[in-house]
């Protein structure tokens, strides 16, 4: 999936055409409103995006595109531009201007809709101008988008077209092939400079004072690490600054993860025209896919404007616009916009509820996630009615494994009960392809007692529905982890990818919490975070999370009472008296203070962690107050905190470590040191896989823990535990996955090995699904494994072709099968597929025509007597030929053009036949023999190869001592080596000579291995 930008086509209008300007257009109603805090208007009645910041006198202007799309919309639905007035930010008063120009009413040119982001500034005559991306209503060009120029007297308009057609386009001022829109502009000492573009390209052109002349010519713009779209150019201290929406995504990207949102970049400049320097990242992604930011400073402050998905009914096309203040970094040349805190601070929701899973660490077994995917979204409560890529966890790859699971971990013991998990699906179950609801699933908890998973005892069952919530009850358990584990949908050769928007875990419900009294010296504002929770005979201290305690509440020695959010507890709020002690309250004080050391990470098996620790040293005193805690990890450096009831400690890397810890009251009390054992094995094992034959045999080894178990599975089977060799359990070809688990439960990722199919014996009919299939080209979302998975599905996924679409499509592209051994082939039949008309030079087409070829050992020559060459898209194509044997047949296809560019060229399935009587030798036959020898004292290895094939081969031998080529050795001969061992004697060890020759058309190696004894001179 890609980046989401939706627009409408683009194009040109023709040169000399003219057009009359439309009316002025004038705002519509204005109203006045006060809201401080964002989004500026936040109740949702309007919705805004793409902010251009705009001074005019004492008043700032922020001109916005009007989002209209329906909350399950999926579209930018953008018909008019507005703008919101205010002469102090602070205060919160604004003049909402909601409908200042349309597209068609203020361009005669130009086409209803589309209404993207522009900008408006003061030209140097005084007069505003208006820089509007719209679509030409006549254009035939690429891509319709233009950029139409507005001008007005006042900033609120009335408004009119100032050049009666774009200013620019694919055609004017030069031609270009981008999208032109998202256009800012910097007027400075009578020069005009406009930067526009979107998708990764951008382009600059100077204007001459008067706003429409070209001065040079228009520029491609590089340096900005990242760049997306919408650009915003401004200067501060003659220093220039571009910001830009970015999206270099990964997992480790400063800019965003998930490549659906957009991080707000910026470069710096000491030209408005470049060259550009990119300086770093000043907005994080916001609750929208789309970020555009607006930077101006207004009365003395710097603001950045930006849109997120925060008001009312909100959403990614439903956007409104938001205002923050920006500070600088001037100790650093040149200076530096300091990163930007979206306001309102995120406060955590503090409404009572059972689900647990927001507060959870989130694992998942396919990190890192598809950058289509947001991790995130799994335990952010958010469930969309008509969700993008990022409002899920998903895990679509074109290559889908067999199994993947998801994992919460809390740092506490929590008692748990039961599930909610919303599934998303683009595919039907049995598919195969694409994204679907898992065939099965289940939920595990990990025992503590036991130290491994177990599955949820007694639940109600695993629905798979992709319609609402699935919910499971089971038995209550007391865990630290959950995981939910999904067997993919299959097609039996295939796995269609799982996708989850949302994955609730329900706690068990106490029949009630009440939360102890709490002491806290004055000034201390923190609440101890959990209280305790009693399920019958069992007590666990949960999470609470208490409303805001202020330093007035604790300013000196009282009594009040506190509300808090128990996390699981559905039932409402506990409610906590605090008392507050004074500090110096230690007369008559002699007691130390207890410690307590809890681990809390990824737990694993046989008491071993399987990531960072955090070892939470606690204390507690007779008087209530706060002390000094010093801790120590494998005994380096003391770490002290003061005054506190408790630091973290982090342990990382893999082995046995020590945790020591102290506490000094405020009497000067010190407890008995407390000790903690933390075990850490971060690190997966790893499996290998030696294919002898036909069978397979595994290996293991793990650095830290050691090794537990090997798995495999063979095709579409169960896991299975390895105990010796694993033989085929029939002639055909399979593929068997293995993972090695270690000591500690670290579970490797599942990796392959392919037992080739017996071909010893005659082959009839198709032998596509025993070749290995290679391809010139293979679009990313496309598979050359679909050429022979057996499947001809009559609509079929992207993952079901071999597909050739890219931006450079060449005149032919071929797919080729290769067999273990020579195959007497007598024809093939293969189906194209479609999405565009022949003669476009575009999509993908039915193409011109095609050919087979086989590999003759040397080259590629013609099938002979080969029947019609048919290019259907709804029928198998099927061609006959003189039988021929070989090792390799490709099939060369000529791609369909308009005379400029190709189609790309697309098949659903490719079948071949054969008639084989199996009597081919499959290898080169050669007899080997090795033997150590003395000469003078010093020891020689002698290695003599004899050639027992029937014509002359290519005989390399490999030694320890040196290597040796012969390259045309005739029937019968031998060739022969006496490698110096330079010592007087040689160790035991292993020759490999590989031969090569011809056998039955094909070119075969054979490798021989032969070992050799100790010999002392």
């Amino acid at each position: 999936m890609k980046p989401l930008r939706l627009a409408a086509v683009a194009g040109i209008v023709l040169a000399g055409l003219l057009v009359s300007p439309a009316g002025p257009a004038h705002a519509a109603g204005s109203s006045t409103f006060t809201h401080q805090g964002n989004p500026i208007l936040a109740d949702g009645s309007y919705y805004s995006a793409d902010p251009a910041p705009l001074v005019a006198g004492d008043d700032l202007y922020i001109y916005t595109g009007h989002d209209e799309a329906g909350p399950t919309t999926n579209d930018f639905q953008m018909n008019e531009w507005g703008a919101f007035r205010t002469g102090d930010v602070q205060s919160g008063q604004w003049t909402h201007f909601p409908s200042l120009a349309r597209p068609e009413t203020l361009f005669a040119w130009a086409t209803p809709g589309r209404a993207y982001a522009g900008q408006a500034v003061q030209g140097p005559d005084g007069r505003y101008y208006w820089y509007l991306p719209v679509s030409e209503r006549t254009s035939t060009a690429a891509d319709k988008f233009a950029i139409g120029l507005a001008v007005s007297d006042s900033p609120a308009g009335p408004w009119t077209d100032y050049l009666g057609g774009p200013l620019i386009s694919q055609r004017v001022p030069t031609t270009n092939d981008i999208q032109n829109i998202d256009p800012t502009i910097l007027v400075e000492n009578g020069h005009v400079y406009v930067y526009w573009g979107t998708f990764g390209q951008l382009r600059m052109l100077e204007y001459a004072a008067d706003m429409k002349t070209p001065v040079g010519t228009q520029r491609t713009v590089t340096g900005l690490t990242g760049f997306f779209e919408a650009p915003w150019l401004f200067a501060r201290n003659g220093t220039y600054y571009l910001a830009y929406a970015g999206n270099n995504a990964g997992p480790t990207s400063p800019c965003t993860p998930a490549n659906y949102h957009a991080c707000i970049a910026y470069a710096t400049a000491s030209s408005p025209a470049g060259p550009w320097t990119y300086r770093g990242t000043v907005l994080a992604p916001v609750s929208s896919t789309t970020s555009h930011p607006g930077i101006i400073q207004f009365k003395g402050q710097w603001y950045l404007t930006y849109h997120t998905a925060d008001a009312a009914g909100g959403g990614h096309f439903r956007r409104s616009v938001a205002i923050d203040p920006v500070e600088w970094d001037d100790t650093q040349s040149p200076p530096r916009m300091k990163p930007v805190v979206q306001t309102p601070v995120k406060q955590r929701d503090r409404t009572p509820r059972a689900n647990i899973a927001q507060e959870a660490k989130v694992t998942v077994s396919n990190d890192p996630v598809p950058t289509q995917y947001w991790v995130k979204a799994l335990n952010d409560e958010i469930v969309r009615a008509n969700p993008l890529p990022p409002d899920m966890w998903g895990t679509w790859t074109g290559n889908n494994p067999a199994q993947q699971w998801v994992q919460y971990t809390w740092d506490q013991p929590m008692r748990v009960s039961g599930s909610q998990i919303d599934f998303w699906n683009d595919q039907p179950q049995g598919s195969g392809v694409g994204v679907a609801a898992p065939a099965r699933w289940r939920i595990q908890y990990w025992n503590l007692a036991a130290g491994q998973w177990a599955d949820v005892p007694d639940p109600s069952g695993y629905p798979t529905s992709t319609a609402g919530p699935q919910a499971t009850t089971f038995d209550p358990v007391t865990t630290t982890q959950v995981r939910a584990t999904f067997d993919a949908s299959t097609n039996g050769s295939t796995y269609s990818a799982v996708a989850v928007e949302e994955w609730k875990v329900l706690a068990a419900q106490p029949a009630q919490v009440t939360a102890p009294a709490v002491t806290v010296e004055v000034g201390e504002t923190e609440l101890p975070g959990t209280v305790p929770v009693t399920f019958g005979a069992e007590t666990l201290r949960v999470p609470v999370y208490w409303d805001p305690v202020t330093a007035a509440d604790v300013a000196e020695p009282r009594r009040f009472t506190v509300q808090g959010t128990v996390l699981g507890y559905a039932a409402g709020k506990v409610a906590a008296e605090v008392t507050v002690v004074s500090p110096g309250d230690t007369a008559g004080d002699v007691t130390a203070p207890t410690v307590t050391l809890t681990p809390s990470g990824g737990a694993g098996t046989g008491g071993w962690f399987r990531s960072t620790v955090k070892v939470r040293v606690a204390a507690v005193d007779d008087r209530g107050g706060r002390m000094t805690l010093e801790s120590t990890v494998d005994g380096g450096s003391a770490v002290s905190a003061s005054p506190v009831r408790y630091t973290d400690v982090t342990v990382t890397g893999d082995g046995q470590h020590t945790v020591t810890a102290t506490a000094t009251d405020r009497a000067g009390n010190v407890s008995a040191p407390a000790s903690l054992p933390v075990r850490i094995d971060a690190t997966a094992p790893t499996g290998t896989a030696t294919v002898d034959g036909r069978s397979v045999t595994l290996a293991a080894s793990d650095a830290t823990s050691g090794v537990a178990r090997i798995e495999y599975a063979i095709d579409t089977g169960a896991w299975t535990a390895y105990t010796g060799p694993i033989a085929a359990p029939d002639a055909a070809k399979h593929t068997v996955s293995f993972r090695a688990v270690d000591n500690a439960g670290n579970v490797e990722a599942a990796k392959t090995a392919t037992i080739p199919a017996d071909l010893s014996g005659p082959l009839t009919g198709n032998v596509a699904a025993i070749a290995t299939p290679a391809a010139s080209y293979t679009a990313a979302w496309n598979s050359v494994a679909a050429l022979n998975d057996n499947a001809d599905p009559a609509v079929p996924a992207q993952a079901q072709l071999w597909g050739t679409w890219s931006g450079s499509r060449p005149a032919t592209q071929w797919v080729q099968y290769e067999w273990a051994r020579p195959i007497r082939l007598t024809g093939a039949e293969l189906k194209f597929w479609k999405d565009s008309a022949r003669g476009t030079g575009d999509g993908v087409a039915e193409p011109d025509g095609w050919k087979l070829q086989y590999w003759d050992g040397a080259a590629w020559l013609d099938v002979a007597a080969a029947g019609t060459y048919g290019t259907s898209t709804t029928a198998f194509n099927t061609v006959s030929f003189t039988p021929v044997t070989t090792s390799r047949l490709r099939a060369t296809i000529n791609a369909n053009g308009n005379g400029t560019t190709f189609s790309a060229v697309a098949v659903t399935e490719w079948r071949v036949f054969a008639d084989d009587p199996g009597t081919h030798p499959v290898s080169v036959p050669v007899t080997v023999t090795v033997q150590p020898r003395c000469i003078a004292g010093t020891a020689y290895l002698a290695v003599q190869a004899r050639n027992d094939h029937d014509a002359a081969v290519s005989i390399a031998v490999e030694s320890a001592y040196g290597n040796r080529t012969f390259p045309a050795v005739a029937p019968g001969a031998n060739a022969y080596q006496s490698f110096a061992v330079r010592a007087a004697s040689v160790p035991a060890g292993t020759v490999t000579v590989r031969a090569t020759g011809t056998v039955g058309g094909a070119t075969v190696t054979t490798i021989v291995t032969a070992d050799h004894g100790t010999l002392t001179c």
